[in-house]
């Protein structure tokens, strides 16, 4: 649409609706429930879309990722206009991708298709993947079983009624983010392969993709995350989770500069040394904007900092309950020489004890921290001297000072729940 049929429309619409404000007392009880008109693009991009499936198509919506409508528009050419992409499938079931462009006056035409191959579209992103003000399109095609195609494609003008496909790589999943830091976005394609796992970071210069490799630690089963997030010097990073074969989950952190990609993790044994239990994903533990990586075999676990150099230093010390569903950010002195006990387990009252233990002065218990279920579960909430962390549907958390050392702010700061989204991952 031109810039004038722009304005005539948004003063068109600024008119209607002086109109419909000015008359709303007089309006009747059917105007006021009636829908809104759809746009002459919108009907006719439906038309275009409808001969499609008329001609035996179907709708085919993406099956994974965050961009999982079945009709998308994303300005591909940079040139302020919206292309329309259709996620069809045609009379065989194999899926497809639709383009429709704008011409001058604002209708919309069918520009291209792009033939898939197997039985979905599995995940699509946008991403200037060169910096030129263009948009590339990143599909993923599902085939049979768990194998995946990564594929790149960049559509051109709309003078051009061409596409090309840059380049197409198996793919378990991908990931797309700045990862040098050079303001141009990278695509991270991470591959898993008979329990060996690879990050392949793709840069595409002009039309031609360079691409650089790291390997994921030596053992690993399945990938459960992958995020991208900052580290404590402020550089870029990917923190890729996965199972470890049963001993638990490890955190592969990558970073990159001068196009090669690194695992700054990797200890001498060929894997990253944050093995810790299941569960328990990389975050911002200390609210400093920088993620965190866990590491430890018990409930107490140190949260680690880390530097694009791989340098990492102690940032956190939590206590993690996965049986009572949450965690507790060890303030001092708790921070160290802590140790815990178990009370009333499977019971209505289950408490954990935190003990301070070495040092100049004699072990201690500081502090309890309850789960309360049952009957009367508020009134044993306050006995004691007990104060509330959080109340649930069927639990009430509670906490006991035992000294002086510690105070109700530095409980209720650092207590959480721990959500199925912070436990579960990503992928």
């Amino acid at each position: 649409m031109t810039d004038t049929r722009r304005r005539a429309a948004a003063l068109i619409l600024a008119l209607t609706l002086a109109l419909a404000c000015a008359g709303c007392m007089s309006a009747n009880v059917e105007d006021l429930y009636s829908l809104p008109q759809m746009s002459e693009e919108y009907v006719q991009l439906q038309e275009l879309v409808g001969q499609v499936i008329a001609a035996g198509g179907s709708y085919a919506a993406p099956t994974g990722g965050s961009n999982r409508q079945t009709i998308q528009l994303r300005d591909l050419d940079g040139d302020g206009t919206p292309e329309a992409l259709a996620f069809l499938a045609d009379e065989n079931h194999t899926p497809m991708v639709c383009v429709y462009r704008q011409d001058a006056h604002g209708d919309y035409y069918h520009y291209i298709v792009l033939p898939g191959d197997g039985t979905a579209v599995a995940g699509v992103d946008y991403a200037d993947l060169n910096g030129d003000g263009a948009s590339e399109l990143i599909l993923v095609w599902q085939g049979g079983g768990s194998l995946k195609m990564l594929s790149v494609y960049s559509l051109g003008s709309a003078d051009q009624s061409e596409q090309e496909c840059l380049f197409s790589a198996d793919c378990s999943e991908f990931v797309v983010c700045d990862l040098d830091g050079d303001g141009v976005e990278d695509l991270l394609n991470l591959q898993m392969d008979a329990g060996a796992g690879t990050l392949v970071m793709y840069q595409l210069e002009g039309s031609q993709m360079t691409a650089s490799e790291a390997a994921l630690s030596t053992g690993v089963t399945a990938m459960r995350r992958a995020v991208a997030g900052t580290l404590a010097d402020g550089a870029a990073a990917l923190f890729v989770e996965s199972d470890l074969g049963g001993s638990g989950l490890v955190t592969d952190v990558f970073t990159a500069a001068d196009g090669r990609v690194k695992n700054i993790t990797m200890s001498v044994l060929g894997r990253s040394d944050t093995l810790r239990p299941d569960g328990l994903f990389a975050a911002d533990i200390n609210g400093d904007r920088a993620m965190e990586v866990p590491a430890g075999s018990g409930d107490i676990l140190t949260w680690y900092g880390l530097s694009a150099d791989g340098a990492r230093s102690p940032a956190a010390a939590t206590y993690y309950d996965a049986v009572g569903g949450w965690y507790f950010v060890l303030p001092e002195p708790l921070s160290n020489g802590v140790s815990t006990e178990e009370h009333g387990a499977g019971g209505p009252e289950r408490a954990i004890v935190f003990t301070i233990s070495g040092g100049t002065t004699p072990q201690r218990n500081v502090l309890v921290i309850y789960a309360l279920t049952g009957d009367n579960r508020l009134d044993r909430a306050a006995v004691d001297g007990r104060f509330i962390l959080r109340q649930e549907d069927r639990v009430i958390y509670a906490a006991q000072l035992l000294t002086d050392e510690l105070t109700e702010e530095d409980i209720q700061d650092n207590f959480y729940i721990i959500y199925d989204q912070w436990q579960a991952g990503d992928l």
